[in-house]
């Protein structure tokens, strides 16, 4: 049960990048049918201008991009740490420090599967409020908080619940990073591009976290520790806290190159 709902909620964030991509496509098709017919309509008078006007644009736009897309692969690498702490580096911890028997953690891995499954439906209203920036920072900052107050706090119901917190955090940070990715790519052939290194960079994130993990694991569960086997977790929160602020910094890159682009 645990995997068919983990299978499902991968196919939740794939099926929510089809469905970004393709309304991605739409509006810069429409986008990009409204450009053309304004331009011809003032060919004749500002044929030179408008050249150099798209020229420096399409700079900013390029300028934009190349800045964008190391960023959220930064972020999506986080945030897949994150994941291998939550599934296989948890899969230590709670047994020998909560108690936990097979029963439990099984439970609380098909819980925290149907919690992120329920955040991908919700996901598209909260879009629709917030915006994907937004929605990425927030994502972020529930994984930040979850992951590292699951391994200080180890008092239930409070543990669990920060652990489905880090859990339908990384949800929304993972689905709302793809809205960027697509937001931020140029064309067709670059979004399909820049998504695919964006689930590349993701699975080759977890062929060196897991022996990173453990090898944290094993050093923070020595003799007079405060807080044995917390050190991974308490790392992995720290990084979620540093790149936090990266949405709301290409947001601002956007809205610059939007006016430079509207005078």
């Amino acid at each position: 049960a645990v995997f068919v709902l983990a299978a499902l909620n991968a196919l939740g964030v794939l099926t929510q990048m089809t469905l970004i991509d393709r309304r991605a496509t739409a509006s810069k098709g429409e986008s990009a049918a409204s450009k053309e017919a304004e331009e011809e309509a003032k060919t004749s008078e500002k044929g030179t201008r408008n050249e150099l006007d798209a020229s420096a644009t399409n700079e900013d736009q390029v300028g934009a991009v190349r800045f964008a897309q190391p960023m959220l692969r930064t972020i999506t690498i986080i945030v897949g740490w994150t994941a291998i702490l939550s599934n296989s580096i948890y899969g230590l911890f709670a047994p020998r420090y909560m108690g936990f028997r097979q029963p439990q953690l099984s439970a609380t891995y098909s819980a925290a599967a149907i919690a992120m499954i329920a955040t991908q439906l919700v996901f598209p209203k909260l879009v629709a409020k917030v915006g994907e920036h937004r929605a990425c920072t927030a994502g972020i900052l529930a994984v930040g908080a979850g992951i590292g107050g699951q391994s200080l706090i180890r008092v239930q119901p409070f543990h669990s619940t920060l652990y489905m917190m880090n859990r339908m955090g990384a949800a929304v940070a993972d689905t709302s990073t793809a809205a960027l990715v697509a937001r931020a790519s140029g064309s067709r052939d670059d979004r399909s591009r820049n998504l695919g290194l964006l689930t590349s960079t993701r699975a080759a994130a977890r062929i060196f976290s897991p022996l990173i993990s453990g090898k944290l694991f094993e050093l923070s569960i020595c003799a007079g520790a405060v807080a044995p086997g917390a050190l991974p977790f308490v790392l992995a929160s720290s990084f979620c806290l540093a790149v936090a602020p990266l949405p709301s910094v290409l947001r601002r890159a956007e809205r610059r190159a939007e006016r430079k682009a509207t005078k």
